[in-house]
C-alpha cells in the first residue's frame, strides 16, 4: 500500500503533464484548422465569415500574432477601417511588419484622415522592402494627394430658380481658401443672392465672408466664418460650424448663424433676418447600399416667427455594379411656423413625403472621373389649411473631375409643387467649378 502510493506520487504528475501536453496538441491543431479556414474563406471573398472565425481564435488567444495581423488584413479588405484599426494597435509597435499588413492598415489611415500616421507606416515599409511596388504606389498615392490638397483653390457657383408664376432667383457664389498650417486653411466668400417676383417686392443679398477652416483631431473639423453686407455694410453675422466623424459610418454636423443666408428674400425686401440653428447626421453601411441622413433647423426670425423644420431620408441601393447603381429613397420633412400672414412664404405647419428613384452611372472617360445621376420623385405635399397636393420631379446632374486639379459638376430639375395651394411649375440649375492653383 505504501509502494503503491509512493508509485501513483510519482507517476501521476507524469502523466498529467503528458495529459496536458497532448490537450495543448489538440489545441494547437485546431486553432491551425480554424486559422486555415478562416484565411481560405477570406480569399474567396466570405470577410465576414473568415472575421467570426477569427475573433472567436483571437478571444481564446489574445496575444497570437498571426491570428491578429490576418484579422486586420482582412477587415481592411472588407472595409471596416475602424474595425481594422481597432485590432491594429495593439501590433502597431511591433517592428518588421509584414508588407501585406502594410498597405491595408495605411490605405484605412488615410481614409480615416490619419495621413501622418499613414505617411509614417508606409516610410517604414519603404525601408523594409524596398522593392514592393504596392507600398510605393499607396505611398506616392498619397503624397501627391497631399501636394494638391495643400495648394489655394477657388470654387465658382451659379445657380437659378425660376417658377412659371413668375418668380426668378439669382444665386452666385465665389470662395477662395489658402493654406496657413498643415491643419488649417484660411479662406474668403463672396455670395449674391438676388430675385424678380412679379407679386412682391424682393431685395439682394451681397455678402462678404473671411474665415478659417481648421482640423484639430482626424475626427473634429471647425469653420469659423465673419460677414458682412458689402453694399449697406451692416447686417454682420458670424457662422460657426463643427463637424465629427466618431466613426468611418457616421458624420455628425451642426451650425450656427447669426445672419441666415437662405431665408426668402421677400423677407429682406420688408427688412426682416434671421438666425439659424441646425444639427445634422449621416449613415451609411460599409457597401454603401444603405444610406440615411436626417437634420433638424431653427429659425428665429426678427419679426417674431419661429420657424422649425425637421427632414430624414433613407437610401437603398438595390443595383450596386461597378458603372451603375440604382437607388431608391423616401424622403420625409415637416416644417412649422408661429406667424402667419406674412409677405413671405411661410405655412404654419407643412408636410412633404416623397419616393425617389436615382441611377448614378459611372462613365469611361479621357477624363479623371466621369459620374451622372438620373432622379426622379414623385410625392404629397400636405400644407395646412390648403389640403394635400401630389408633386413630382425629374432631375439630371455631371460630375468631372477633368484632373486632380480641376472639377466640373452641374444640375438641373424640372419640377411640379404647389404654394398656398397654387401649382407652379419649377425650373432650377446649379453649376460649380473647382481650379486648385499649381
Amino acid at each position: 500500500m505504501r509502494f503503491s502510493t509512493i508509485l501513483l506520487a510519482l507517476i501521476l504528475p507524469f502523466l498529467m503533464k503528458h495529459a496536458l501536453a497532448e490537450e495543448e496538441m489538440a489545441e494547437q491543431k485546431s486553432l491551425e484548422s480554424e486559422y486555415k479556414r478562416a484565411i481560405e474563406l477570406a480569399h474567396n471573398d466570405d470577410h465576414d465569415a473568415a472575421l467570426g472565425i477569427l475573433e472567436g481564435l483571437l478571444t481564446k488567444n489574445p496575444d497570437n500574432y498571426p491570428v491578429r495581423r490576418d484579422y486586420v488584413v482582412i477587415a481592411g479588405w472588407k472595409g471596416d477601417c475602424d474595425e481594422a484599426l481597432d485590432k491594429f494597435e495593439a501590433i502597431q509597435d511591433r517592428p518588421n511588419k509584414e508588407d501585406y499588413l502594410i498597405v491595408p492598415v495605411a490605405e484605412c489611415l488615410i481614409q480615416v484622415r490619419r495621413t501622418d500616421e499613414a505617411l509614417a507606416l508606409l516610410r517604414e515599409g519603404s525601408r523594409t522592402y524596398p522593392d514592393n511596388g504596392d507600398i510605393k504606389l499607396v505611398y506616392q498615392s498619397l503624397l501627391n494627394d497631399l501636394v494638391v490638397e495643400r495648394k489655394p483653390e477657388l470654387s465658382i457657383s451659379a445657380g437659378i430658380d425660376q417658377s412659371d408664376a413668375g418668380n426668378t432667383d439669382n444665386l452666385l457664389e465665389f470662395r477662395y481658401s489658402h493654406q496657413l498650417t498643415k491643419q488649417s486653411r484660411w479662406f474668403a466668400r463672396y455670395f449674391r443672392a438676388s430675385a424678380n417676383d412679379t407679386d412682391f417686392d424682393t431685395a439682394d443679398l451681397n455678402r462678404l465672408g473671411l474665415g478659417i477652416m481648421y482640423w484639430f483631431h482626424p475626427k473634429w473639423y471647425l469653420e469659423q466664418e465673419f460677414s458682412q453686407d458689402v453694399k449697406t455694410g451692416d447686417d454682420f453675422g458670424s457662422t460657426t460650424t463643427l463637424i465629427f466623424d466618431p466613426t468611418s459610418l457616421w458624420e455628425i454636423y451642426g451650425q450656427y448663424a447669426s445672419f441666415a443666408e437662405d431665408i426668402p428674400l421677400r423677407a429682406r425686401a420688408v427688412g426682416v433676418t434671421s438666425n439659424r440653428a441646425q444639427l445634422a447626421a449621416s449613415y451609411h453601411t460599409l457597401d454603401y447600399r444603405w444610406e440615411w441622413y436626417g437634420t433638424v433647423s431653427a429659425y428665429d426670425f426678427s419679426d417674431s416667427n419661429e420657424r422649425r423644420g425637421f427632414y430624414t431620408s433613407l437610401g437603398y441601393g438595390y443595383e450596386m455594379l461597378e458603372k451603375r447603381e440604382q437607388r431608391v429613397i423616401v424622403e420625409l420633412s415637416e416644417s412649422r411656423n408661429t406667424l402667419e400672414n406674412t409677405v413671405y412664404f411661410n405655412p404654419i405647419r407643412a408636410t412633404d413625403i416623397s419616393l425617389k428613384h436615382r441611377t448614378t452611372f459611372v462613365l469611361d472617360s479621357k477624363y479623371d472621373r466621369h459620374v451622372d445621376h438620373l432622379s426622379v420623385y414623385i410625392g404629397s405635399y400636405n400644407q395646412k389649411n390648403y389640403g394635400a397636393h401630389t408633386t413630382y420631379g425629374i432631375g439630371y446632374e455631371q460630375e468631372y473631375d477633368f484632373d486632380a486639379f480641376n472639377s466640373l459638376s452641374w444640375g438641373g430639375e424640372v419640377a411640379s409643387r404647389v404654394f398656398d395651394g397654387e401649382r407652379e411649375t419649377i425650373f432650377n440649375f446649379l453649376v460649380n467649378y473647382t481650379a486648385k492653383f499649381l
